[in-house]
C-alpha cells in the first residue's frame, strides 16, 4: 500500500465551529459534506471523517461528557473555498458558528489518534473487540478481534453508528446459529465491519466504497487481520450477486437514494442493516425499501442514532 499524501500546510483552510451540543453530528455531517476531509473536537479526538457519495464514517470518544456547547475544528483544501458561504449559512441555521483561517498546525492527521481506544461489542454472550494497531485491549477467550489503522478513512468502529451494525450482526449470528454464508458491506469505510464479519466467520465478505482512499485503507487493514475479504470501489449499482446479509453504514438519504440498489442484493429471506440514520429518519428509511420487498424486523438506538434491520419477504 502507498504511504498516504500527508496535508500541505499552504493547501488548506482551518475552519473552527461551535454551536449547540445537541446539534453536533449534523454539524460534523455539514462539514464533511462540504469537503472537509476530517472534524476534530477541542479535545483532540476525533469527531467525524470522511464522507464519500457511499460512505460515512464518524468517530467520537466512548463515554466523553455531554457539553451544552461543543466546538471542533476542521481543513478544507484551498480548491473547495467556493463552499465556505454555502458552509457557513448550513451551520448558521442549526446554531451553529464558524470562522477561518489559512491552516497554521502541524499534521492534524496525527491529532486524533490521541483520542482513540478500544471499544468492545457484545450481544447475548458474543463479543467483537475493535482496537487501534497501536493501543492495546484486554482480550477474552472467544471474543472476535479487528485491529483498525484507519489512515485517512477513519472508520475506528467508535461511533454508535457503526457499533449498532456490529450488534446487529452479532444478534443475525446468534439467532441463526451460525455465521451466514455471505455479506456485502456498502461503504466500507476503513473496513471495520466487513473484517469483524470474516473475524465471525462469515466465509465470503465482500466490502465497496467509492472513496479510492476507503478501498487502499479497508485493503490494507484486511492483510492486517489476515481477513481474506474482497475490496473493491464498484459501485452498488454495478454490483452483482446475492448476500444472506446487506450492511450499509451511511447516512439517510444516501440510503434511500440507493434504496433499489442495496435492496437486489439481499437474497430472499436475508437480513439488510442499514445505520448511519438519525433518530426520527427510521421511518423515511423504511418507506424507501417496503415497495422493494423488505419489512422491518428490529431498530437499534443509541443516543441520537438508529440502526434497522430489514427482512426479505420470505422469512417469518
Amino acid at each position: 500500500m502507498p504511504p498516504l499524501k500527508p496535508f500541505v500546510r499552504n493547501d488548506w483552510m482551518e475552519i473552527r465551529a461551535s454551536g449547540p451540543e445537541e446539534r453536533k453530528d449534523e454539524a460534523a455531517c455539514l462539514l464533511v459534506a462540504s469537503g472537509c476531509p476530517g472534524v476534530l473536537e477541542e479535545d483532540g479526538c476525533a469527531m467525524a471523517v470522511v464522507l464519500a457519495a457511499h460512505s460515512l464514517s464518524v468517530a467520537e470518544p466512548v463515554g466523553a461528557p455531554r457539553r451544552s456547547t461543543a466546538s471542533c475544528t476542521a481543513y478544507l483544501a484551498a480548491k473547495d473555498l467556493h463552499a465556505l458561504p454555502a458552509l457557513k449559512e448550513s451551520l448558521k441555521k442549526i446554531g451553529w458558528r464558524m470562522a477561518s483561517s489559512p491552516y497554521a498546525e502541524e499534521d492534524w492527521s496525527l491529532k486524533w489518534r490521541q483520542g482513540m481506544r478500544s471499544m468492545r461489542v457484545s450481544c447475548r454472550g458474543s463479543s467483537v473487540v475493535v482496537k487501534p494497531t497501536w493501543g492495546r485491549a484486554k482480550i477474552s477467550d472467544g471474543e472476535a478481534v479487528v485491529e483498525i489503522d484507519p489512515g485517512m478513512a477513519f472508520g475506528t468502529g467508535a461511533h454508535p453508528t457503526t457499533k449498532l451494525c456490529l450488534k446487529a450482526i452479532l444478534r443475525i449470528l446468534k439467532d441463526d446459529g451460525a455465521a451466514p454464508k455471505g455479506l456485502l458491506d456498502v461503504g466500507t469505510g476503513s473496513g471495520v465491519l466487513a473484517i469483524a464479519s470474516a473475524r465471525l466467520g462469515v466465509k465470503k465478505v465482500v466490502a465497496v466504497d467509492i472513496d479510492p482512499v476507503a478501498v487502499r485503507t479497508a485493503r490494507a487493514n484486511a492483510r492486517r487481520n489476515g481477513a481474506g475479504i474482497s475490496v473493491s470501489n464498484t459501485p452498488v449499482e454495478r454490483l452483482k450477486g446475492l448476500y444472506p446479509v446487506v450492511v450499509s453504514n451511511i447516512l439517510a438519504g444516501e440510503l434511500s437514494r440507493l434504496s433499489r440498489h442495496i435492496a437486489k442484493r439481499v437474497a430472499k429471506d436475508g437480513r439488510l442493516i442499514l445505520s448511519g440514520i438519525l433518530k426520527g429518519e427510521e421511518d423515511g428509511v423504511v418507506r424507501a425499501y417496503e415497495p422493494l420487498g423488505l419489512r422491518l424486523l428490529r431498530t437499534y438506538t443509541s443516543g441520537e442514532w438508529a440502526a434497522i434491520v430489514l427482512v426479505k419477504a420470505g422469512r417469518a
